[in-house]
């Protein structure tokens, strides 16, 4: 049954209806359409009938299957679909490889829908060390929408596989290798992140005295690793001279919001949008978002936006430290400040004491994902009692069919 799940238009708008897909045969032209009729055969390779490409010494087989939705009654969600891979793809890159003939062999998924075309290259390396028996490859409809704006979109999975969607008139460039999804600011992110203090546990209090030496505004709040990680940004854009191309603009050192401008952290200037940093617990199963208004606000206004999420491992001050880091902060406040009145103890339920950074994402959110992603979070009342505004809050395990850049670090030992 061909049930209804989201589609990407060719003008990139979203609607619900059934998959458009296309046979084998049908598969197969479109190959030929963007690829060259001249390049591309069907041949039969180890007893298996296959697409052959070969253009600039490259001899690339192609197993290509329909991109569909998972149906099955419609309890999946209908924003992910796959691409079914027959057990004899697994047996057939084996006996390739054994005996060493010179074809570049690809599993590559084929998503068609009212004329728009992508194809997605599910890199084989993570799938053939898995059991291949008409097992599935998956994609979410934000990755074909991410190819089609910017021609090739790549991402690593949270299983670790690394996934290519393709717009149809890049298909020969990316094959080619003329074209890999390069992005200048995941690259930026990526330089951040290797100048980043990930992998290491960090004390709070070193890390509060280093920002008060530093003159950043927010020095003395409890919730420092947050604070800490945009100060680190807000330095890093400006010791590279970037920030024509991406800027801290939060509230830590700007004083009062610009009047029309929105408070969040990070301004893309060259894409014209917004993105917010945020820190949070590993083993929390949300990270908090922003503003409900304001944020659907800026969403229409300038069509996405990013929420960067850093997560760390946490060892919290309450945890056999005796409150070393409560006392010690609470200490080095006063001294700084002689009027600050709480005591030593202040917030020592909730006191990190020290955090390790491990891994980050970037997730977009634009027209057609973010009522998905985001749920409201009860955020109570101020102090003095009055409701606060609502907040979405994000649920990381939902993160997946977002992120548009991932980085794992990896701790030895």
């Amino acid at each position: 049954m061909n049930l209804n799940s989201e589609q990407i238009r060719p003008d990139l708008s979203l609607e619900v209806r059934p998959d458009q897909t296309l046979s084998q045969k049908q598969q197969q032209e479109k190959m030929k359409e963007f690829l060259g009729t001249e390049h591309c055969s069907v041949e039969t390779i180890l007893g298996k009938r296959v697409f052959v490409y070969r253009a600039e010494g490259k001899q690339i087989i192609l197993l290509n299957r329909a991109v569909s939705y998972l149906g099955g009654n419609g309890q999946h969600p209908i924003f992910k679909k796959r691409v079914q891979l027959p057990g004899w793809f697994k047996d057939f890159c084996l006996e390739i490889a054994r005996q060493g003939l010179n074809y570049d062999v690809r599993f590559i998924g084929i998503y068609h829908y009212e004329g728009a075309v992508v194809f997605v290259d599910f890199i084989k390396d993570t799938y053939l060390k898995k059991k291949v028996h008409n097992s599935s490859a998956h994609i979410y409809i934000n990755d074909i929408y991410q190819a089609m704006k910017k021609g090739v979109f790549h991402k690593e999975d949270m299983f670790g596989n690394h996934i290519y969607a393709v717009r149809c008139n890049q298909f020969s460039n990316y094959l080619l290798g003329r074209n890999n999804g390069n992005d200048e600011l995941y690259d930026l992110f990526r330089k951040f992140n290797e100048e980043f203090v990930f992998g290491q546990w960090i004390y709070s209090v070193d890390k509060i005295k280093e920002m008060h030496d530093n003159n950043w505004g927010q020095w003395q709040q409890a919730e420092w690793a947050g604070w800490f990680l945009e100060y680190r940004f807000n330095a890093f854009t400006i010791e590279n001279n970037i920030t024509h191309l991406m800027c801290y603009v939060g509230t830590s050192n700007k004083g009062k919001k610009e009047e029309g401008k929105f408070d969040f952290d990070i301004w893309f200037d060259r894409d014209a949008f917004y993105g917010d940093l945020k820190a949070s617990d590993i083993t929390h199963k949300e990270a908090p978002g922003n503003d409900q208004e304001t944020f659907v606000d800026c969403i229409n206004r300038y069509g996405q936006f990013w929420f960067v999420i850093y997560e760390h491992d946490t060892l919290k001050d309450s945890e056999n430290t005796q409150y070393r880091a409560t006392i010690e902060r609470n200490q080095y406040i006063r001294s700084v400040v002689p009027n600050y009145a709480k005591d030593d103890m202040s917030y020592a339920a909730k006191m990190k004491n020290s955090v390790r950074f491990v891994r980050m994402s970037i997730l977009e959110l634009n027209r057609i994902t973010f009522r998905e992603v985001l749920s409201v979070f009860n955020q109570g009342h101020q102090p003095n009692g009055a409701a606060r505004k609502p907040k979405f809050l994000i649920k990381k395990k939902d993160m997946d069919k977002y992120v548009v850049y991932r980085y794992n670090y990896v701790i030895n030992g």
